[in-house]
C-alpha cells in the first residue's frame, strides 16, 4: 500500500511538473505565442489543476472512504474534477481541428494564423461545453444529497445521464479525433501520388534563340550585292565584319540556349524540396496526432465502458477495476505533456531557458538535449 501510495503522489507531482513547464515555457518565450500553441497551453492549464487540485483532494479519501473536508469542498471537488477532465479532452479535440486546418487547408490556415480573437473564443469553448456537460447535472444532484462521510457518489447520477455523458466526453471526441487524423492521412497519401507521377512542363520558345536566328539572318544581309559598284576593299572588310559579328551571335545563342535549362532546373529543385520538407513536416504532425488519439483512447476507453457497467450491474466487485480505470484517465494528463510539446523543439529550447535563466533574446537554438 506504502508503495502505490507513492505512485499515486508522484503521478500528482509529475503532472503539476509536466503541464506547470508548459506554461511557463509560454511565458519565458514569446515565439511560442502562435495559434496552434495556445491550444496546448489550454490543455495544459486543465491538466496543471488536475494534479493539483483533483489528485491531491482524492487521495486521502480513498485511502479511509472518509471525506473530512466539508460538504461544499466536495461539491466543489466532483465539479472541477468532470469539468477538467472533460476540458482536457475537448482540447485533443481542438488540436486535432488544428492540425487537420494546418495540413488540408494551409493557405486559409495561415490567413488565420494572426487570429487571437478566434483563438481564444475556440479556447473558452471547451471550457464553458466542459461545464455544460457536467455542472449542471452535479449542482442539482448535490443539492439533494444528504450529508455524510461520502463525496463521490454514483446516487447523484442516474443511468441515463452517465450514458448522455460518455457520448459527449469520448464518444463524440474519439469520431471527430478520428475523422481529422483520416483527413489528413488522406491528404498525406494523394500528395505522395501526384509526387510520384512526371509533370509535363510545356516547351516554351526561347526569346534569345529567335533573336539570335535574325540578327544571324540580318547579318547575312548586310553582305552587299554583286552588281553594286562597291570597292573590292570595302566588299573584304565588311565581309569580315559579318562573318564576325555571325560568330560571335552564335556564341550567345548557344551560351543562352545551355544557361536557360539550367536556370529552370534549379527552380524544379528548389520547388521540389520545398514540397518535400512540407511532406515531411505533415507527417511529423499526422504521427503526433495519432499517438495523441492512442493515447486518448487508451486511458479514456476503460473507464467509460467500466462506468456504463458500472452504472447498469450495480456489482461492487467491479470497484477495484473500476478504481483502476478511474486512475487511468488521470494518467492521461501526465502523458499530454509528453506527447507533443515536450517532443517539439521550440518547447525545448524554451524549458531550457527556464532551467539555465538565460533571456529570450540571447538563447541559441543550436543546443539541443
Amino acid at each position: 500500500m506504502a508503495i502505490l501510495l507513492m505512485l499515486k503522489i508522484f503521478l500528482a507531482f509529475s503532472i503539476v511538473l509536466g503541464n506547470g513547464l508548459i506554461i511557463m515555457a509560454f511565458v519565458v518565450d514569446k515565439n511560442l505565442r502562435l495559434r496552434n500553441n495556445y491550444f496546448f497551453l489550454n490543455l495544459a492549464i486543465a491538466d496543471f489543476f488536475v494534479g493539483a487540485i483533483c489528485i491531491p483532494l482524492y487521495i486521502p479519501y480513498e485511502s479511509t472512504r472518509i471525506w473530512t473536508f466539508g460538504r461544499e469542498l466536495c461539491i466543489f471537488w466532483i465539479v472541477i474534477d468532470y469539468v477538467l477532465c472533460t476540458t482536457s479532452v475537448y482540447n485533443i479535440v481542438l488540436i486535432s481541428y488544428d492540425r487537420y486546418q494546418l495540413v488540408c487547408n494551409a493557405i486559409s490556415y495561415r490567413t488565420n494564423q494572426t487570429s487571437i480573437s478566434r483563438t481564444v473564443i475556440y479556447m473558452v469553448a471547451a471550457w464553458v461545453l466542459a461545464f455544460l456537460v457536467h455542472g449542471p447535472a452535479i449542482l442539482n444532484g448535490s443539492s439533494r444529497q444528504r450529508g455524510g462521510t461520502e463525496c463521490r457518489s454514483q446516487l447523484l447520477f442516474t443511468d441515463h445521464y452517465i450514458i448522455i455523458t460518455s457520448i459527449l466526453e469520448f464518444l463524440v471526441p474519439t469520431i471527430l479525433v478520428t475523422y481529422f487524423n483520416c483527413c489528413i492521412y488522406w491528404s498525406l497519401h494523394s500528395r505522395r501520388i501526384v509526387r510520384g507521377n512526371p509533370v509535363l512542363t510545356p516547351n516554351i520558345p526561347s526569346p534569345v534563340q529567335g533573336n539570335s536566328m535574325t540578327c544571324a539572318f540580318f547579318s547575312k544581309m548586310c553582305l552587299p550585292k554583286q552588281d553594286e559598284e562597291v570597292p573590292s576593299s570595302s566588299v573584304k572588310k565588311m565581309r569580315k565584319k559579318s562573318f564576325f559579328a555571325f560568330l560571335k551571335t552564335q556564341g550567345e545563342t548557344e551560351t543562352a540556349s545551355v544557361g536557360l535549362p539550367s536556370l529552370s532546373h534549379s527552380n524544379s529543385v528548389s520547388v521540389d524540396l520545398a514540397q518535400r520538407q512540407k511532406l515531411l513536416r505533415d507527417r511529423k504532425v499526422a504521427k503526433s496526432l495519432a499517438i495523441i488519439l492512442g493515447a486518448f483512447v487508451f486511458c479514456w476507453a476503460p473507464y467509460i465502458l467500466f462506468t456504463i457497467i458500472r452504472s447498469v450491474r450495480k456489482d461492487k466487485e467491479l470497484n477495484p477495476w473500476y478504481t483502476f480505470t478511474f486512475w487511468l484517465q488521470w494518467v492521461n494528463s501526465f502523458l499530454n505533456p509528453f506527447l507533443y510539446p515536450l517532443c517539439h523543439k521550440k518547447f525545448r529550447n524554451a524549458i531550457k531557458k527556464i532551467f539555465f535563466f538565460k533571456k529570450a533574446n540571447g538563447f541559441t537554438t543550436d543546443v539541443t538535449f
